[in-house]
């Protein structure tokens, strides 16, 4: 029975203690180092933080809301098994729940967010790509998701998506260095805002789709296969 290993050494400066021990543990497991079966001991990870046991709880909680932890009544939380099969299923889960949002978004009667960042996502496209470029571009792959989900008007796509979107960063945080994906994102990204500002619906979910399709490529071949 594998027993649960050391935190991780780097410390992630994320908004909420609940949200800092979710991503440490959650990066801990992306990176091999609390292997499938570990048992999570509230206690023993409290005292590798240096924290109270509460924080760790709810944040064992949340990852078993996500289906990265399992929580038995005889045996405790332990890590859930975690590859290919696993991101695939994550993000077929996204994918409906952004689809929809995209697909709701075309019926909205304001869309000044989306076409702001529509014009951010074509200025990024013929601007320098130095580091500020890297992390404008990140940071206008938030903006993008949120802008549409903010337009769907649905409080609960939002709440849904805002807790796959923590998954999300640690896989970015995980992923880093593979910068020469961008650019495709970019024009992933201007596909999907143009159909929502055409109001296309179909259009849009077709877009939406093939982005996530696409991330989920990236993301696998990320994780596992390199």
């Amino acid at each position: 029975m594998p027993t649960p290993q050391t935190a991780p050494a780097v410390r992630l400066e994320i908004g909420s203690l609940k949200l800092d021990v979710f991503s440490q543990i959650l990066l801990s497991i992306f990176r091999g180092e609390l292997p499938t079966g570990t048992r999570l001991k509230v206690q023993h990870l409290a005292d590798q933080f240096g924290i109270s046991s509460t924080p760790v709880r709810e944040a064992i909680v949340e990852l078993a809301g996500l289906g990265v932890v399992e929580l038995s009544p005889n045996r405790g939380a332990s890590v859930a098994p975690f590859g290919i099969k696993e991101v695939r299923e994550i993000y077929h889960v996204r994918k409906l729940l952004e689809v929809e949002s995209a697909r709701l978004a075309c019926q909205t009667t304001d869309l000044t967010e989306i076409e702001a960042v529509r014009d951010e996502t074509i200025a990024l496209q013929t601007a320098a790509q130095d580091e500020q470029w890297t992390a404008t571009c990140v940071d206008n792959d938030r903006r993008m998701h949120r802008a549409i989900v903010n337009a769907s008007g649905s409080s609960r796509l939002k709440a849904e998506l805002e807790r796959y979107g923590r998954l999300m960063h640690i896989i970015r945080v995980q992923l880093k260095g593979r910068d020469q994906f961008l650019g495709q994102i970019l024009i992933e990204h201007l596909a999907v805002l143009n159909a929502v500002l055409r109001r296309d619906e179909f259009e849009t979910s077709q877009a939406m789709a093939a982005h996530l399709n696409a991330t989920c490529d990236r993301v696998v071949e990320g994780l596992f296969e390199n």
